[in-house]
């Protein structure tokens, strides 16, 4: 394996270690919060492309985490086999509580990287990451196999993603590490991505999102901003839903 790939997940592993390890009622609550404010935006997206949702048998969801995102997709579409799927044994281990908070669990978890996914081919109907996918360390390898298991016709949707054009990349990056230095992050370079998910056979593209509403208090006036001027979505950080569709046939 590629060293700094080994250490980049190591870190990811450790960092859900020690949130379960150090968790509190204090903690939980707030943690609890920040997802219910996350919330608005899976929301969103699962209207937005609920064609792709409704019309699959079995859901994959990839950097589940706990599997929050996961718990709500079950309880809007119940007839739906919904897995979650993290790189943290650790994270996926506290699926069954979204239960109590959503109403529904995941019905599977799996612990394996988004590389690496221990199911058949052409197994699943759709396959997502919910403000995931930057964090995934081998991206051509994470389209392949997403291509692998998903079945003609089905599709995968990067969902809620920070992106950015390659020249703002290194300052793009440098930012959201400053915020959150615990945990490697990426920012996605939507033009790079798109070319790597048609290599493996998608028909991809993006849609870039810049309403304001939810955003924390120093970006509420970036996106405000951003919204007016649709122009720059694609030359400035914004973020972006890439939607990778498998062939029919």
């Amino acid at each position: 394996m590629d060293p700094a790939l080994d250490e980049r997940e190591a870190r990811e592993r450790a960092f859900w270690r020690r949130e379960g390890q150090a968790a509190t009622p204090v903690g939980e609550l707030r943690a609890l919060l920040l997802k219910l404010g996350e919330a608005e935006w899976l929301l969103d997206r699962l209207d937005r492309y609920r064609s792709h949702f409704a019309g699959a048998k079995t859901i994959l969801e990839l950097g589940a985490g706990e599997g929050w995102g996961a718990a709500m997709v079950k309880r809007v579409f119940p007839e739906a086999e919904v897995i979650a799927s993290d790189l943290s044994p650790d994270a996926v281990a506290h699926a069954a509580r979204w239960a109590e908070i959503v109403g529904a669990a995941p019905d599977r978890t799996l612990a394996c990287p988004s590389y690496e996914i221990p199911l058949e081919d052409g197994s699943v109907g759709l396959v997502f990451a919910f403000q995931a996918a930057h964090h995934f360390g081998e991206p051509e390898r994470t389209l392949a196999e997403a291509y692998r298991v998903l079945r003609p016709g089905g599709a995968c949707l990067y969902l809620h993603e920070p992106s950015c054009p390659p020249s703002l990349h290194r300052l793009a990056k440098a930012r959201v590490n400053r915020k959150r230095p615990e945990v490697p992050e990426d920012v996605l370079v939507h033009s790079h991505l798109l070319e790597l998910a048609r290599a493996a056979g998608f028909d991809a593209s993006v849609e870039f999102d810049a309403d304001p509403a939810h955003r924390r208090p120093g970006e509420t006036l970036y996106y405000a901003a951003l919204k007016r001027l649709p122009f720059l979505h694609a030359r400035l950080p914004c973020t972006a839903d890439f939607v990778f569709r498998k062939s029919p046939r």
